[in-house]
């Protein structure tokens, strides 16, 4: 049986380019203490640091957290909850949280796995996220594991006059704007 993934994605613009990353951060937190869990794993770059990959929460919050503090120039930051024994975090996460602000196509993508946690609510989310970034388009929908990113990035991210056609595997769209 295929995993399906409750996806929001949205184009989006900071309200305040000095606090955003704090106000991510504090949102984040939030879900993690709303919904039982802890992210165990992050990536992100910044002026000074620009992983590889992704970092163990242990190894690598503390130093995200003082380049927040810092005022450091940041230009996207994830978070991840992963089993244990994952192969790959693109496809292997069960929470997956990431804000990128680059110079064009600044997004925010929440994608979760169906049915954990159980009690996500896009539309509180939409909401709270409201308070420090401006939406020009949004998406929510449930989509195949293995499709998500295509789907999200294709579609959406970079959508060009071909990729409305192609078939990502969609199950349902719970919500779009505009």
């Amino acid at each position: 049986m295929t995993r399906e993934m409750l996806s929001l994605f949205a184009l989006v613009s900071p309200m305040d380019r000095h606090t955003v990353w704090d106000s991510w951060l504090r949102f984040c937190f939030s879900q993690e203490e709303r919904h039982g869990f802890a992210f165990t794993h992050l990536g992100c770059e910044t002026a000074s640091l620009h992983p590889d990959g992704i970092r163990t929460r242990s190894r690598y919050l503390k130093k995200l957290e003082a380049a927040v503090r810092q005022g450091e120039d940041i230009w996207n930051m994830e978070f991840y909850l992963l089993p244990k024994e994952f192969h790959q975090a693109v496809f292997d996460f069960r929470v997956y949280m990431g804000l990128s602000l680059r110079e064009q196509r600044c997004h925010c993508e929440i994608t979760v796995e169906s049915g954990f946690p159980g009690d996500f609510r896009y539309q509180e989310v939409l909401r709270s996220i409201r308070e420090f970034l401006h939406i020009e388009k949004v998406e929510v929908n449930l989509l195949p594991h293995d499709q998500t990113f295509n789907y999200n990035v294709n579609r959406i991210l970079f959508s060009t006059p071909g990729s409305q056609d192609r078939d990502y595997g969609l199950i349902r769209r719970l919500y779009q704007e505009p």
